[in-house]
C-alpha cells in the first residue's frame, strides 16, 4: 500500500514539476519550485524520502535545461552578429549590426504646375514640369563613406548629381572627412542646402547659377565637437560630370575653382534657439573658359533664361566671389540673410561687379522648427504626421531678394547678348508649405517682380515689365 501511494505521489509530483519546468518563468525561477516542494512534503503528500529523489531530479533537469537555454543563446547571439538589421521608419536602410557597414537606396520626385501673369512682356512661362527625378544609393564601409545619385528629370536625359567617395575620422576636437568625386563646391548657405529642405520652390536668384552647385574635385571638411559649432569646408575643383564638352562621364580639367566656406553657432541655446554665422570664398581661372554664365529666369524654372544675363563670352580671365551668411532659429520662427558679390576681370570690358543678396523668413504655426545641422537645413519631423492623429506640419515663408548685374556692358568685347546691360530686379515671394510627414510636402508660393530693369532686353516689349507667378509643387523623398 505505501509503494503504491509513494508511485502515486511520485508520479502525481512529477507532472507537477513537469509541466512547471516547461513554463519559461519557472525555469528561471527554480527557487520557486523547491517552495512548492517543500509545501508537498510538509502536507504529507510526499514523504521526505520523495522530496528529496525529486528535489534532486529537479536539480539535474533545471541543470540540462539551463545549458540548453546558454547554447540556444550563444547561437542566437552568433547568428545575429553575422545578420544584418533593416530600418524602414521613413526611409529604407540595410546594415550591420555593429554599424561598421550600412547601404541605402536615396530618391526624390518634385513635381510642379506653375500660372504666370506676364504683364504684357514674354518673360515667364505657364505649365507643368516635373523638376526633379532622382534615384541613387548612399551608405559606408566604415570609416569610408559613398554616394551616388542621378537625375532623369531633363526630359529623361540622366544626369550626375553627387558622385563620390568619402574618408571619416574623428579626433579630441571634432570630427573630419575628405572627400573626392563630384560634390558640393563650399560657397554659401542657399545653394549647399539641399532642395529637399530650402522652404521656397525656387533658391535665390543668386543661386545655381555663377554660385556653383556641384564640381569634381576632392575637399575636406572639420566640424568641431562642442555642440557641432563650429566648422571649415575647403576644396579645389573642375567642371561637373554634367557641364564637361568632352565626352560624357568625363570631367572637363581647362579651368579651376578654388573655394572654402568657414561658419558657425556663436550662440546656440539649444537644437531650436540658434545663431549661425559663415563666409565663403570663391576663385575661378577661367583660361578661355566662359564665366559661369548668369542666365537667370525671374520667377519660375522655365522662364525666359536671358531676363538677367551677365555674358562675358571667353573674355573673363579670372573671378572672385565672396559670400556672407546669417541664419536664425527662435523656436517656430527662423530667419536668413546671404549677400553675394562676384569681381570679374575682363581684359577687353574692364573689370565688372556683380551683386545680389536675399533675405528669407518663415513661421511654423503647429509648433515645428527649421532642423539646422551642420551648416545647412535638414528634415522637418512634424509634430503629428497626417494619418496618426494630427494633420502634419504648417509653415508660411516669405522672401525679398535683388539681384544687381547692371555693371556688366553685354555688347563689348566677344559678348553675344542683344541687351546693353545685365539688368537689375527685385522680387519678393510668399509661400506656405504642408508636410503631411517627413518625408513628403505641398508647397504653394506666390512670386512678384517689384522693380525690373534690362535695357533692350529681346526688344523693349520686356523692358520694365513686372510678371507674377504662382507655383504649387507635390514631393517626396526617401
Amino acid at each position: 500500500m505505501f509503494k503504491k501511494n509513494c508511485l502515486k505521489n511520485i508520479i502525481f509530483s512529477s507532472f507537477i514539476i513537469f509541466f512547471i519546468m516547461l513554463s519559461p518563468p519557472a525555469v528561471a525561477a527554480n527557487e520557486a519550485l523547491l517552495e512548492l516542494l517543500k509545501v508537498l512534503r510538509d502536507k504529507g503528500t510526499l514523504s521526505p524520502q520523495e522530496y528529496e529523489l525529486l528535489v534532486e531530479a529537479s536539480k539535474e533537469d533545471n541543470e540540462k535545461i539551463k545549458e540548453s537555454i546558454d547554447e540556444i543563446n550563444a547561437e542566437v547571439k552568433k547568428t545575429k552578429k553575422d545578420s544584418f538589421k533593416i530600418t524602414t521608419k521613413g526611409k529604407f536602410k540595410v546594415a550591420s549590426q555593429d554599424g561598421s557597414w550600412e547601404w541605402q537606396p536615396i530618391g526624390r520626385i518634385f513635381w510642379d504646375t506653375i500660372y504666370v501673369d506676364n504683364d504684357g512682356g514674354s518673360l515667364e512661362d505657364n505649365g507643368e514640369e516635373l523638376r526633379r527625378a532622382r534615384l541613387g544609393f548612399q551608405g559606408k564601409i566604415k570609416p569610408m563613406a559613398y554616394k551616388l545619385e542621378l537625375d532623369f528629370a531633363n526630359s529623361g536625359t540622366p544626369s550626375w548629381k553627387d558622385v563620390w567617395i568619402a574618408y571619416n575620422g574623428k579626433t579630441d576636437t571634432g570630427k573630419w572627412w575628405l572627400k573626392v568625386g563630384q560634390h558640393h563646391v563650399p560657397f554659401g548657405h542657399a545653394t549647399i542646402s539641399s532642395s529637399k529642405y530650402m522652404t521656397m520652390m525656387r533658391r535665390p536668384l543668386f543661386a545655381d547659377g555663377p554660385q556653383l552647385s556641384r564640381n569634381v574635385g576632392i575637399a575636406g571638411r572639420f566640424q568641431s565637437k562642442a555642440k557641432n559649432r563650429w566648422f571649415a569646408h575647403a576644396g579645389v575643383f573642375v567642371p561637373g560630370l554634367s557641364t564637361t564638352s568632352d565626352e560624357t562621364g568625363q570631367a572637363a580639367t581647362d579651368r579651376r575653382t578654388t573655394a572654402f566656406r568657414v561658419g558657425g553657432t556663436p550662440y546656440y541655446k539649444d537644437k531650436n534657439h540658434l545663431l549661425h554665422v559663415g563666409f565663403s570664398y570663391q576663385y575661378e581661372e577661367h583660361k578661355g573658359d566662359a564665366f559661369s554664365n548668369i542666365d537667370n529666369t525671374l520667377l519660375t524654372h522655365i522662364g525666359n533664361g536671358d531676363s538677367l544675363e551677365a555674358n562675358f563670352g571667353t573674355n573673363a580671365d579670372d573671378s572672385d566671389a565672396f559670400d556672407i551668411e546669417a541664419i536664425t532659429v527662435m523656436g517656430s520662427f527662423h530667419g536668413i540673410f546671404e549677400y553675394v558679390t562676384w569681381d570679374v576681370s575682363d581684359p577687353i570690358g574692364g573689370d565688372v561687379d556683380l551683386s545680389a543678396w536675399a533675405i528669407d523668413a518663415g513661421y511654423f504655426f503647429t509648433g515645428e522648427s527649421m532642423k539646422y545641422k551642420y551648416g545647412a537645413w535638414s528634415g522637418i519631423k512634424p509634430k503629428k504626421s497626417l494619418g496618426k492623429g494630427g494633420l502634419g506640419a504648417w509653415q508660411i515663408t516669405a522672401r525679398y531678394e535683388n539681384m544687381d548685374l547692371s555693371d556688366m556692358d553685354n555688347t563689348g568685347g566677344g559678348n553675344t547678348s542683344t541687351a546693353d546691360d545685365g539688368g537689375e530686379a527685385d522680387v519678393f515671394t510668399i509661400g506656405l508649405n504642408w508636410y503631411p510627414t517627413s518625408n513628403t510636402r505641398i508647397m504653394a508660393d506666390y512670386s512678384k517682380v517689384l522693380d525690373f530693369s534690362h535695357v533692350d532686353l529681346a526688344g523693349t516689349a520686356n523692358d520694365a515689365v513686372e510678371p507674377a507667378a504662382f507655383q504649387m509643387r507635390a514631393q517626396v523623398y526617401w
